[in-house]
């Protein structure tokens, strides 16, 4: 670790305890630390939550991460899985950079096939309790922020397509996907068609790459 002075360290002078102990430290009960909202991503992930001092000085940063890799299920290799959790906690400097950071150990996911359901053992997936909750987590605050930043277009996907509501239940997002691309109302298309303002990106490509 370098020598640069952590606002910690600095807080925790008298008890003399170092980062690498901190790490196990409840940073929700310490009297001289707030906590700040998570910050969510547009898709419904939770990015980071960080804690300041009473003077507004980013203390400490949680920063969470999604897992992907190569999950074996007898014999046959699946990529690009969604595994487990990452979470990693940043420790500012009195700079407001990152002094010092410690990854937590991953949190695996207890994956179980998800099965074509036509008699035969073809694998479409894997899935377990825990990624399903996040997942169905993950749309819902998705669909909130959605509501919040733009009403108008939460309100054309609501009342223009059924299959948005038994996407946020299932997390199956085949026949929405194929109903938004395969629409005909000329007034509606003329929505998706419009440029996100900041970006390059059209309405209906910013919805879908938010689909899970």
């Amino acid at each position: 670790m370098s020598n640069v002075q952590l606002v910690l360290h600095v807080l925790f002078n008298k008890l003399k305890t170092s980062a690498n102990t901190l790490v196990d430290v409840d940073f929700s009960i310490l009297p001289f630390l707030t906590t700040q909202e998570p910050v969510m991503n547009m898709k419904g992930e939770k990015v980071s939550k960080s804690y300041y001092t009473q003077k507004g000085k980013e203390a400490v940063k949680i920063v969470y991460s999604k897992l992907t890799g190569t999950h074996t299920f007898k014999g046959v290799d699946y990529p690009n899985t969604f595994i487990g959790l990452q979470k990693s906690i940043q420790f500012m400097d009195w700079a407001g950079k990152v002094g010092y950071e410690k990854k937590k150990q991953p949190y695996h996911f207890n994956l179980q096939p998800v099965f074509v359901g036509d008699g035969t053992e073809t694998v479409t997936g894997f899935s377990s309790p825990k990624l399903r909750q996040i997942l169905k987590a993950e749309r819902y605050n998705a669909d909130d922020y959605l509501q919040a930043q733009n009403p108008s277009l939460y309100s054309l996907l609501y009342n223009s397509y059924s299959q948005y509501e038994s996407y946020l239940r299932t997390g199956d997002k085949t026949a929405l996907v194929t109903a938004i691309n395969n629409e005909q109302n000329a007034e509606i298309n003329d929505v998706f068609n419009n440029t996100v303002y900041g970006t390059e990106i059209t309405v209906k490509q910013l919805i879908l790459d938010n689909l899970q």
